[in-house]
């Protein structure tokens, strides 16, 4: 309950900025930063996710593509100079990191971690329209396949009737077809977690009927 309130609240100070815009402009700038809104507040249950499916590491190690990485599975080869500029930001080396003569701390870990929920959940939404309709949840699902899979993860596995399906809400149905991509052939024990929280859907919590409310009117 105080989940939804704080989520309630959020959306509703973004509805009132949007409602002091121009006429012409505001549907436009509702929906983007309503969307905006959904996924910061998506964020936490994407990074307790990825926590669980990767771990904490506070010095370099390699991601089983080969890629060396850091914290939760933080792609210190994906995209190297935005990584480097977010080292610097948490005042770190990222030649020294890379290089296993740095290690992170609690606070460094997290904060790149929030980065690369943040991240995974805005590639996600360019392949997956409806992803700012669906919970917290299943948006975290959607986050850790990106996260893991990398960057075209959607366009190169057969995601398309998994995605279609969680747009629809058929839950059992999208579980199925979670099951028969490749990457899921990839990351069995990680689909397997997955697929558990895809089954379960968004129900009808509060803070699913509230995104849902929130989506259809902007």
């Amino acid at each position: 309950m105080a989940r939804a309130m704080r989520l309630s609240g959020a959306l509703l100070c973004l509805l009132v900025l949007c409602m002091a815009a121009p006429a012409v402009e505001s549907r436009k700038m509702g929906k983007g930063m309503v969307s905006l809104a959904i996924r910061v507040l998506c964020i936490p249950t994407t990074e307790s996710l990825l926590i669980e499916h990767e771990g904490r590491h506070e010095c370099a190690y390699e991601l089983p593509n080969g890629d060396r990485a850091v914290g939760v599975g933080y792609d210190l080869d994906d995209d190297k100079e935005t990584r480097r500029s977010e080292l610097s930001t948490v005042l770190a080396d990222y030649d020294k990191v890379y290089d296993g003569k740095d290690c992170l701390n609690t606070i460094q870990i997290s904060a790149l971690l929030a980065l690369d929920a943040r991240r995974a959940l805005d590639r996600a939404a360019k392949s997956v329209k409806s992803l700012d309709e669906q919970c917290c949840d299943v948006q975290a699902v959607f986050g850790d396949i990106q996260h893991s899979g990398g960057k075209d993860v959607y366009e190169q596995n057969g995601f398309e009737d998994f995605i279609e399906a969680v747009s629809a809400k058929k839950w059992d149905k999208a579980a199925d077809t979670l099951e028969k991509t490749r990457w899921c052939s990839d990351n069995k024990d990680r689909c397997r977690d997955n697929k558990g929280i895809i089954t379960k859907g968004c129900g009808n919590s509060a803070a699913a009927a509230l995104i849902a409310q929130v989506t259809n009117r902007v």
